[in-house]
């Protein structure tokens, strides 16, 4: 590209870049508009074409520019333009990439800007409706990520080489970072209604779904003729979960490893949105009024994130043992029973150590896991509704799905 072309491109890429910026301000009914953004990042380009001790200075001018103008409506008692100004003088920059020759960067952050811009009333309305546990949760997310684990040893700290802090520590941040997300998409949409608060809630914790939606009958028992199919909603959303966590902690070792569990855990989830068709069909009503989605507690806070890391290091050290000592038949043992406590632990833990086990081990143990935390759903709603109706109904659409799962398992090991 010869140095005209180059030129005329920087020219016309800045003077795009404070338009795209300019013209969202305008649509605000913004004083600076889509002139005023497109100079500036103009300006920015030309000043770096002069020299970088210019475009320095060109910059420290904009910026006090904006000090005065802003400090002039303020004196008017008019209302500081501060998002305004920060989009101005951040537009004067992009236009001085645009002359470095950071296309890629300085479009990006222009789109960027754009979507914030843009976005003020939806991300307004969020912000509201945000609580303090919400806060602290996202705040803690970051705290585990970006200042505890950098710290922790990369190294196995004992003579075993069970226990790897970073590598457990690891596994926290990505299941806690997959339910904390969940939870917000939980929170945008779970205002729909009961449905979409069963399946995403699963995703969250299933054993949770199932207290909540028993507690929810409890206050209302005319949504009973729902349950059936809420209930195999969370079942749906858990078992998507398990084999989520499956290929994702696997994935180091090669994907040809869970393939087994792909297929075992894949027919149960059909089996099972099968059922959930069934059960709405045939034991819900026609016409429905609405209710309001179940409340859902933010799933991170200090005692849960602590608590997860505590069990899921307890598995890794009592599986690797029991392995060690008793092979793969007390791995085995160790998963299926912390499906009682944590089917995702579980899942983590066979995924882990999925080139350790085999891919056969590994969909049995997921299987076993698997029912171990379907049948869980069923008896805590059962204890605390005590509906024996419903609880068997759900047992009864959980046997064929339990059925072909044993089926599908049949099938990978007489491969």
């Amino acid at each position: 590209m010869n140095a005209s072309l180059t030129l005329a491109v920087q020219l016309l890429a800045s003077v795009g870049i404070g338009l795209l910026i300019g013209l969202e301000r305008e649509w605000a009914h913004k004083e600076a508009g889509g002139r005023s953004f497109a100079i500036a990042a103009l300006l920015g380009t030309l000043a770096w074409l002069i020299s970088p001790a210019f475009a320095v200075a060109e910059v420290a001018v904009v910026v006090v520019m904006i000090v005065l103008v802003n400090y002039a409506a303020l004196r008017n008692q008019q209302p500081l333009e501060i998002t305004t100004s920060l989009a101005l003088a951040t537009t004067n920059i992009l236009g001085i990439l645009v002359g470095v020759g950071a296309f890629f960067l300085a479009l990006s952050s222009a789109l960027l800007i754009t979507a914030l811009l843009s976005w003020k009333p939806e991300m307004m309305a969020f912000i509201r409706t945000l609580t303090v546990r919400e806060i602290r949760g996202a705040l803690l997310l970051g705290f585990i990520t970006a200042v505890v684990y950098p710290l922790l040893p990369v190294y196995s700290i004992d003579p075993w080489h069970l226990i790897n802090p970073r590598g457990v520590w690891l596994t926290v941040i990505i299941v806690s970072g997959l339910s904390f997300v969940n939870y917000l998409l939980l929170r945008i949409v779970g205002t729909k209604g009961l449905r979409y608060s069963a399946l995403l809630g699963g995703l969250v914790n299933s054993a949770a779904m199932s207290v909540l939606l028993g507690q929810e009958i409890k206050r209302d028992p005319t949504i009973a003729a729902t349950a059936t199919s809420n209930l195999l909603l969370a079942d749906l959303a858990m078992i998507v979960r398990n084999g989520v966590l499956v290929v994702l902690f696997s994935w180091p070792f090669g994907w040809r490893g869970s393939l087994a569990t792909l297929m075992v855990l894949g027919i149960m989830m059909f089996a099972t949105i099968a059922a959930v068709f069934v059960a709405i069909l045939r034991t819900e009503p026609k016409t429905q009024s609405v209710h309001a989605a179940m409340p859902l507690l933010s799933p991170l806070s200090f005692r849960s994130v602590l608590g997860f890391g505590f069990l899921f290091l307890t598995l890794t050290v009592v599986s690797g043992l029991g392995q060690r000592f008793f092979g793969t038949i007390g791995f085995l043992v160790v998963v299926i029973t912390g499906a009682l406590a944590s089917a995702a632990s579980s899942a983590v833990l066979v995924g882990g150590n999925i080139h350790f086990i085999g891919a056969q081990t590994a969909a049995f143990a997921m299987f076993c896991a698997t029912v171990v935390g379907l049948v869980e759903n069923v008896a805590i709603f059962y204890l605390l509704t005590r509906n024996r109706a419903i609880s068997g109904r759900v047992l009864l659409f959980l046997l064929p799905i339990t059925l072909l799962g044993t089926g599908a398992l049949l099938l990978v090991f007489w491969r």
